[in-house]
């Protein structure tokens, strides 16, 4: 019965003759004109329905005695009507305002004079007639000529989007501007639309006037954001968003796409449309900038870092001279070199330029004109941390130069910093970037130095946050949409304490060792970090970084090499050359790759799995198979007690510090 009743509802009237069934086009044209009149006899019939009243409230009020009250209660009731119908439509336009509140204070008044005259007599009913006529005529006028403000395919006109068409319109002309607004779409966080500018206006106006805009609409600062239109100057599109989306830190979900290229996106954080943001690394260089506080290098720099790592061909060449390892050194395992130094980061970028020529005849030969993915060759990514104090001690020409080459040789450089003013970096550094990310700043001129003219432009103002909002920044990268740029962002956090944020990267980067991503030989030339010491003088830096080298492969190691307790330690200031370092096992033993010799690192662990200690001289076979030294089996061990794969006891005697952690079920 369901079935019959609905299509019976829906099915068109149809005419049966001789057995054949037609159409009732007529019927059907007369039903389709009665429905698109049907609005139009709205305000006829609202104005025919005022005699009934007037005479209702004249029968009932009309007496000597009750007038006097009747006459003063209507009046009061006519002027609050006619004021609260002037506040509610102030979204519309003047002349749909001033409409809608004239025809309330009109019925209210003549209603009053129907109560005291009655609604027949002569002039009132002449009055009504007339001006309730001219009324309902002029509201058919309006329906007929303005668009729907319901959306683009009609719809109820209290939609979304007929909200924000009335938002535009209302505030804008109050801030000034005259607009219609069209192609407006509405998504879960966001509502975009096309502005159409009168003609004297420019989108710069429309920009200037957002503040006015909010402040009209009640809205929260950085609702709205209008972008310019490369094809039409004069129809902009306006985005309205809801900034309160951002107000908590957004913990870290994990990579993106782990094992994937660094050429795909790299997913950093989410805009306050609800929408990612994502950056697009390979052929930019990338500023940072945020004052104390604004979590720069542990919100914004980390994620971006955390999401590089997982990727199989990119190496990161990470340069501190400011706080060394305080804010890489979770990363370390990560990392295919650190410096800390300044010569440490002279070195770095001298031999990055060095390589560049060697690596674009490489690309030259699979005819490509810039890196690609499975060219062959790893992404390079230099990141300088607290960059103002790197250029202020290296040869800004050369850094310059390198900058203008490394794009066609298959790399980027990062540089975070406080402040980018002119005192800071050279401007022509800003130019060659082309990239910014701007976190919160201390106030509107600082801003300047972290934004593109094309984000101030746009109304970005990151010193609404200051160090109040940890994470939260401006984007203009390569992957991030034109009308986002001037939106807040707010960058993955890596935990609720600073405890919890190095325990996360820590385990990250052990994850994701740089060990275990293939390097070519170009490259791997500049993959070899040189250990530096933090604090030392320039005249002693270059000692200490050879001093440094001999510690760690040269001293007697007790654990390692069963030495005894007595034996005179290494000078470590002896020349290289007069305490060779040999390994461990056969010296004529192939070296293994390292992902081949954690392997067989693996099945010697595997022997001690029953918990019984042992320390690195009973791995000793371990060397001999794989052909490697023992600072890699030191070094693999830290990683594997960081990793909380094993437990390491450093008081233990007979030197058996090492034990296999037991698994325990969650």
């Amino acid at each position: 019965m369901g079935k019959k009743t609905t299509a019976a509802a829906v099915t068109p009237r149809v005419a049966s003759a001789g057995g054949v069934s037609s159409h009732n086009i007529l019927g059907d044209l007369a039903a389709k004109g009665l429905s698109k009149a049907a609005p139009h006899t709205v305000p006829w019939i609202l104005g025919a329905g005022m005699l009934p009243v007037g005479a209702i409230t004249h029968a009932t009020w009309g007496t000597a005695e009750a007038l006097p009250w009747a006459s003063a209660a209507l009046a009061l009731s006519g002027a609050a009507l006619t004021g609260v119908t002037w506040a509610v439509s102030r979204y519309r336009h003047t002349l749909g305002r001033m409409q809608s509140t004239g025809t309330t204070a009109v019925a209210s008044g003549w209603l009053l004079a129907a109560t005291i005259t009655g609604p027949t007599m002569r002039p009132t009913l002449d009055l009504g007639l007339w001006l309730g006529g001219t009324l309902a005529a002029a509201w058919n006028i309006r329906n007929v000529v303005r668009p729907h403000e319901a959306g683009e395919a009609g719809g109820s006109p209290m939609t979304g989007v007929s909200l924000f068409k009335r938002l535009l319109t209302g505030t804008a002309e109050k801030a000034g501007l005259d607009v219609a607004v069209t192609g407006v779409q509405a998504e879960p966080h966001r509502i975009t639309g096309t502005v159409e500018l009168a003609e004297g206006h420019t989108v710069e106006d429309l920009q200037r006037a957002i503040p006015t805009m909010e402040a009209a609409g009640r809205l929260p600062s950085g609702t709205l954001v209008a972008t310019p239109n490369p094809r039409d100057a004069g129809a902009p599109t306006m985005t309205l968003s809801n900034p309160l989306l951002l107000e908590e830190p957004i913990l870290w979900p994990g990579p993106s796409r782990p094992g994937g290229s660094i050429a795909e996106p790299l997913r950093v954080g989410v805009f306050q449309d609800g929408t990612p943001i994502e950056i697009v690394l390979p052929g930019s260089h990338i500023q940072i900038m945020g004052m104390t506080g604004s979590a720069k290098s542990t919100g914004i720099g980390w994620t971006i870092l955390g999401e590089i790592f997982t990727r199989h061909d990119v190496v990161v060449l990470f340069v501190d001279i400011t706080k060394g390892r305080q804010t890489a050194g979770p990363m370390e395992p990560a990392l295919h070199r650190l410096e800390g130094t300044v010569a440490g980061a002279q070195a770095v970028m001298n031999q990055i330029q060095a390589i560049l020529s060697q690596r674009t005849d490489d690309l030259a030969a699979l005819d490509l004109l810039k890196w690609a993915p499975g060219c062959g060759l790893p992404y390079m990514v230099l990141w300088i941390e607290e960059a103002a104090d790197v250029f202020d001690k290296i040869e800004m020409t050369e850094f310059v130069n390198l900058m203008r080459a490394l794009r066609s040789a298959g790399g980027s450089i990062v540089w975070s910093l406080q402040r980018a003013d002119s005192t800071q970096m050279p401007t022509m550094v800003k130019g060659q970037g082309a990239a910014w990310i701007c976190a919160g700043v201390a106030n509107s001129h600082d801003a300047g130095w972290g934004l593109s003219d094309d984000q101030e432009e746009a109304g970005a103002k990151p010193e609404r946050w200051g160090a109040s909002k940890p994470g939260m920044a401006y984007v203009q990268v390569p992957g991030v949409d034109r009308e986002r740029i001037a939106m807040p962002g707010r960058f993955y956090d890596w935990g609720t304490t600073d405890e919890r944020r190095v325990a996360a990267m820590r385990a990250h980067a052990l994850a994701w060792p740089a060990t275990r991503k293939p390097v070519d030989p170009t490259t791997a030339k500049v993959c070899v970090t040189t250990t530096a010491v933090q604090g030392q003088t320039d005249d002693r830096r270059d000692e200490l970084e050879t001093t440094s080298v001999i510690r760690e492969y040269v001293t007697p190691n007790g654990e390692l090499d069963g030495a005894d307790a007595t034996m005179p330690p290494v000078d470590p200031d002896a020349p290289l050359a007069d305490v060779a370092d040999v390994p461990l096992g056969d010296p004529d033993a192939v070296k293994m790759s390292p992902d081949q010799a954690r392997e067989v690192l693996d099945q010697a662990l595997a022997e001690f799995a029953d918990g019984r200690p042992f320390g690195p001289k009973e791995l000793g076979h371990v060397l001999t198979t794989t052909g490697l030294k023992r600072g890699w089996i030191q070094k693999v061990l830290k990683e594997r007690v960081e990793a909380g794969v094993l437990d390491h006891d450093p008081d233990a005697r007979d030197q058996r510090a090492y034990r296999v952690r037991a698994l325990t079920n969650a």
